[in-house]
């Protein structure tokens, strides 16, 4: 039998309303790891119940329920399904701000001019305020996210390359708000769009996620890992819900030699306004890091390292 695509897969099991699949399993998965790991209060199983029947229970009786984290959870389902009608879309501001606006679409911040959904941040904001992680001012997201579009117009299956394009989003972090959770679903469409296998990051690995883009500029090897080592675990739902069924490419293996020909340093490291804002700019991650020359790896990692030879 010939296998199709995975997005032409996934697509049909959502058009023919297939319940259990690797469609109904990836909304459900998906939704809750990457809303969880933002602070949704929603557990797994009112996750599949929204997902089911739009409706949910709170698991116990003192349980208060939050009104975003409904919204945010429903609204992250129809940007999944915006994502696979648009997965041969190039990224663009266009296309990750339509991802934005749908995320937020009916929150409490959906009107707030400060949050400007639908659009770049206009307010200053940080990853970390304790950890110092600060991230590119308002008026450098424009040249930032050029680069981030540029990466992304250039993918390949080369796990460095991925991740060097997701850490490049989240370092920018262009929204007032959801910067994960679009970062996340723009390196899944991309993933689908590249025919190769999805990374779905798990909730329970939130900390090395986080430390890993934090370590990036030094330690790349902490994030390409990391990211394997999810894309192994969507590989095993593609293979145990559509054995033999789908075509992909996997490069399960990077070379850390080979990297340097990616390395570049942020394009706003010369942006205006540095000097007007120095308690934000010098404290950028890439600002530290201008030529972006990574360390050799330490014999411990949070993941297994697959580097080849």
């Amino acid at each position: 039998m010939e296998r199709v695509r995975l997005v032409d897969w996934l697509k049909s099991e959502r058009d023919q309303h297939v319940g259990g699949g690797l469609y109904y399993n990836s909304q459900i998965l998906f939704a809750y790891n990457s809303n969880h790991m933002e602070g949704s209060t929603l557990s797994p199983e009112q996750t599949a119940q929204l997902f089911n029947t739009g409706a949910l229970l709170p698991d116990n009786i003192n349980d208060e329920i939050r009104a975003d984290d409904v919204a945010e959870t429903t609204n992250h389902f129809n940007a999944f399904n915006w994502a696979l009608d648009h997965v041969d879309d190039p990224v663009n501001k266009s296309l990750v701000c339509s991802l934005h606006g749908i995320l937020k679409r009916g929150t409490s911040q959906e009107f707030d001019a400060n949050r400007n959904v639908g659009g770049y941040k206009i307010v200053p904001n940080v990853i970390s305020q304790l950890e110092g992680i600060h991230t590119v001012l308002p008026a450098d997201v424009p040249l930032a996210m050029k680069q981030v579009f540029s990466l992304y117009s250039q993918l390949e299956d080369d796990p460095f390359a991925i991740a060097k394009a997701h850490w490049m989003f989240e370092s920018t972090h262009p929204f007032s708000d959801g910067n994960g959770r679009i970062g996340r679903l723009v390196m899944f469409k991309e993933l689908l769009r590249l025919d190769s296998v999805p990374a779905l990051v798990l909730d329970e690995h939130h900390n090395l996620y986080t430390r890993a883009l934090k370590n990036f500029p030094n330690e790349p090897g902490y994030l390409v890992d990391l990211l394997l080592n999810e894309r192994d675990y969507y590989q095993r739902m593609i293979e145990t819900y559509a054995p033999n069924r789908i075509r992909y490419s996997y490069v399960d293996q990077w070379n850390q030699a080979g990297i340097l020909r990616h390395l570049n340093h942020h394009p706003t490291s010369h942006a205006r306004n540095r000097q007007n804002q120095p308690q934000y700019a010098e404290r950028y991650q890439w600002a530290k890091h201008a030529t972006f020359c990574p360390q050799p790896q330490p014999k411990r990692k949070p993941t297994n390292c697959r580097q080849s030879s």
